[in-house]
Formats: C-alpha cells, sequence, structure tokens
C-alpha cells in the first residue's frame, strides 16, 4: 500500500465519509427500514462502481468480501428452499448485501486513511445524538428509565470520549483514565454491556503500556506473556463481574438494577445464561438444521416454548412468562451475530462471523508503538466487536457500525507492521553500511559505491502519530 501524504484541507472524499454515518437518523419504511447512510453508500457503490474506482487491493479486504458475498447466497439459497415470505427475504437480502456494499465502500474510502476514519467516528457520534434526539425509536422511548441512554446515548458518546482519548494531546494516564470514568457511567446509567466493553478497554491500554517497554512494536508475543495477558483478562472481567454484582444488588445502581439482576442471576447458571437466555432457543434451532438454515426472520414458536421450558427447569424466576404477541410472532430468538447468522443462513454465516471475530482477536494479541495514537479507539471497538459478535443481535446499528470497526482494525494492524517493516530496513541498512572514510572497491566503477551515496529519506506513515 503506497504511503499517503497527509494534508490539512477536507476534501469531497472527507465530507462524505463523515456525511454517511451522520444521516443514520433519517429513516425510509419501505418492506423493512433504511436510512440516509444506507442510501448514502448505496449511491456510493454505485459511483465507484461505474467509474471502475472500487479497490480491495489487500488479501484480508478480498477475503471477507468473498465470504460475506458467500454468506448473502447461503441466505438467498435457504429462503428460496424454505419458501420464506417476500417481506422476510427481501429484509435478510438487504441486511446482508448493504453489509457487504458498506464493507467495500468503507474499504476503498477509508482503508490506510485514520483521518477519514476519525471523520467517519465523529459521523457516528454526531449521527447517533441526532438519531436520538430527532427519530428514537420505541427502545430509547417506551422502555425503562435507563433505556434511553442504554439504547440511545451509550454508544455515541462512549465513541466520542474515546475519539478525544486518541488525540495527540492525550498521553500518558489519561486514556485509560476517561476509559474508567465512562464505563463506571455507562454502569450506573444500566448499560452493563457497554461499561463492561470501557473498563476491559481500560485493562487492555494499561497492559498494553507495560508490554510497550518489555516486546519490539507489533510483534507476536511470547508464550509467557500470552499467559500472562490472558490471566489479567480473566480476573480484570471477574472484578468487573464482581464490582457490579455488588452495586446491584446492594441497590447502587436503583431498584431496576437490582430485580433485573436478581432475576437474571436466579438460575442454576447466573447471570452467564440468565442474561442471554435465548441461547436456549438458538442451538436447539442450530442442531435441527447446521448447514441450510430457518430462513431469514425464521418463524417457529417451538423454540421459544422450549427456551422457557429449559429456564424453568434451571430455577429461573418469570421463566414461564411469555408475552402472546410473541408466540404469535414466533421468532426464533436470536441475540448473536453469530448465531443469527447461523439460524438464518446456515453454516456460512457462521464462517462469516467466525473469521470476523478471529481477526479482531488477534489485534488484542500484538503489543503496539506509544505512538498509536488511534489504539484507544481501536480497544473500544474491538472489545465492543468480539461482544457483539457472541451476545447482540444484527440489524440497521451493525450495518452502519461494523464495517468501520473491520476497516479501522485492519488499518492499524496493517499501518503498523508497515512501519515495523520500515524501520528493520533502515536499520539492516545502517548495519550493512562501511564506516565513513573506509569505502570498499570491488572493481574499477566501483568508486560511488553505497557508502559514499547518500541514504533515502523513509517517509513517514501515516495514522501512527496524531490521527488528526
Amino acid at each position: 500500500m503506497p504511503v499517503r501524504k497527509r494534508h490539512n484541507n477536507l476534501d469531497a472524499v472527507d465530507v462524505l465519509v463523515f456525511l454517511i454515518p451522520c444521516l443514520q437518523f433519517v429513516r425510509i419504511t419501505l418492506i423493512g427500514v433504511l436510512n440516509g447512510s444506507d442510501l448514502m453508500m448505496l449511491a456510493a457503490f454505485c459511483f465507484l462502481v461505474s467509474s471502475s474506482r472500487l479497490r480491495i487491493a489487500t488479501p484480508v479486504g478480498k477475503w471477507t468480501l468473498v465470504l460475506c458475498s458467500l454468506w448473502l447466497a447461503s441466505q438467498c439459497v435457504t429462503d428460496i428452499v424454505r419458501h420464506s415470505a417476500f417481506a422476510d427475504l427481501a429484509r435478510g437480502w438487504s441486511n446482508i448485501g448493504l453489509t457487504l456494499v458498506s464493507l467495500a465502500v468503507l474499504w476503498t474510502l477509508a482503508y490506510g486513511r485514520p483521518r477519514r476514519l476519525v471523520l467517519y467516528g465523529w459521523g457516528l457520534v454526531v449521527g447517533g445524538v441526532l438519531y436520538f434526539l430527532i427519530n428514537p425509536n420505541e427502545l430509547m422511548t417506551g422502555g425503562a428509565p435507563g433505556d434511553a441512554w442504554k439504547f440511545g446515548l451509550a454508544y455515541p458518546l462512549t465513541l466520542g470520549v474515546f475519539l478525544l482519548a486518541s488525540r495527540k494531546e492525550c498521553r500518558g494516564h489519561w486514556p485509560v483514565t476517561l476509559a474508567v470514568v465512562v464505563g463506571i457511567l455507562n454502569m450506573w446509567e444500566g448499560s452493563r454491556s457497554e461499561g463492561g466493553v470501557c473498563l476491559a478497554a481500560a485493562l487492555y491500554l494499561s497492559v498494553a503500556r507495560l508490554s510497550q517497554r518489555k516486546a519490539a512494536a507489533n510483534s507476536k508475543l511470547k508464550a509467557t506473556v500470552k499467559v500472562a495477558l490472558a490471566a489479567s483478562t480473566l480476573l480484570g472481567v471477574a472484578g468487573i463481574l464482581w464490582a457490579y454484582q455488588y452495586a446491584a444488588t446492594a441497590g447502587i445502581l436503583g431498584d431496576d438494577a437490582r430485580e433485573k439482576y436478581e432475576e437474571e442471576s436466579s438460575g442454576e447458571y447466573g447471570v452467564l445464561l440468565g442474561g442471554r437466555p435465548e441461547l436456549l432457543a438458538e442451538l436447539p434451532a442450530i442442531y435441527d438444521s447446521p448447514i441450510l438454515g430457518h430462513g431469514s426472520w425464521a418463524k417457529e414458536p417451538i423454540y421459544i416454548i422450549e427456551e422457557r421450558q429449559a429456564l424453568d427447569l434451571l430455577g429461573y424466576k418469570g421463566a414461564t412468562l411469555v408475552f402472546p404477541e410473541e408466540i404469535r410472532e414466533g421468532f426464533i430468538p436470536a441475540h448473536s451475530y453469530f448465531f443469527q447468522a447461523w439460524v438464518d443462513s446456515g453454516i456460512l454465516g457462521a464462517v462469516f462471523w467466525g473469521w470476523v471475530f478471529v481477526l479482531a482477536a488477534r489485534v488484542l494479541l500484538r503489543t503496539y508503538p506509544a505512538t498509536a495514537a488511534l489504539l484507544p479507539v481501536v480497544s473500544l471497538l474491538v472489545f465492543t466487536l468480539l461482544w457483539d459478535i457472541l451476545f447482540s443481535p444484527y440489524g440497521t446499528p451493525g450495518r452502519i457500525s461494523f464495517p468501520y470497526t473491520f476497516v479501522m482494525l485492519m488499518t492499524l494492524m496493517d499501518m503498523v507492521r508497515r512501519k515495523v517493516t520500515q524501520t528493520a530496513t533502515t536499520k539492516n541498512k545502517m548495519k550493512a553500511a562501511p564506516a565513513p572514510g573506509r569505502r570498499r572497491r570491488f572493481g574499477p566503477h566501483a568508486s560511488r559505491g553505497s557508502a559514499g551515496a547518500p541514504r533515502a529519506k523513509l517517509a513517514p506513515v501515516e495514522g501512527l502519530g496524531d490521527p488528526e
């Protein structure tokens, strides 16, 4: 990938990259729901294809698009075989198709360009706040008091804090401090997953600062260091869970949080299963059709009944409570990118998200130089993506945020790898060059050898310093 020179002036593409996520508050209801971001992505994709400017130059990018295309093809075959209703298959195909389009557009416009990735991030922040203020959905307005924060403001404001923590002026202990503060705020407001992600990112940033002193930039970690990282991460997660358990049961987080935690932890496997009971419906559905899947927005009420019966047998409170509309609609409960794709599309949907999960996890198994200014926001994005793949449903918000997260992670890994390659090349040249005044001659035309020639100056790698 060629080194791109930095400039301070915004161009038309920079503005487009900001506006795409910013217009997510514009919603158009056809068969499903499209937003302004979807429409702008489609327009950009058509322009890039018609002008032959769509560029996916890296093997990782090509493989990701190939696997996403196979996921879409598998969903089409499944819906045809299962005779899915037109409204359901239209939503299913468009959900995957728009993901494919967004990945291709963002990879072309923003891969290897940290400034554009930062602009897209601020577009997500502004667009998320405008969505909450102008066109909120029923989850933001019709639920418990804390749902407005959990489903509306938690993600955009948290992302904004981590983008600020990624500026060159914010160094030393400040990124970790900001991550801890916003994590506690999310916990206090009832957004447990967002708070846990922030605290996990804070722990990772702390470990990264220590490992920077002991390992070369982006080098693979030794087995002992990996074990230490894994152990510290597990201890940190256990500490976060214990702290939340204490705060919830003591009523520090309010009566709603206390009642919710007591209900979710009342069964045999505690909050691990009580917080995500959809697993008890997803796994039987996958077992019944592991290769083909059940189709887009699959409707089979038997899996809802099996989930409730299993929760009741395991001793969870309120397990037998089922709303009549749940049975009438009959949607198979799915609360995971990975399992939802497997239930709806079959094994190829699971392969795609498994590929993404492995690539995202690899980001955490490397060390990065202190000059990697985007590391704070990347730490938030990678933990959020890993959590969502395992425990969140995939829909409109994911179509906007996932391609951005994936392109950001791959940009950091590849650009730091280029920095390491350039550094190693410089060191090798310095070692190979003879000392001044001791020019080696191997022939009559060797008087202008490499020792007397000036060394080429390496161009700076964009993104390892100030992302602005």
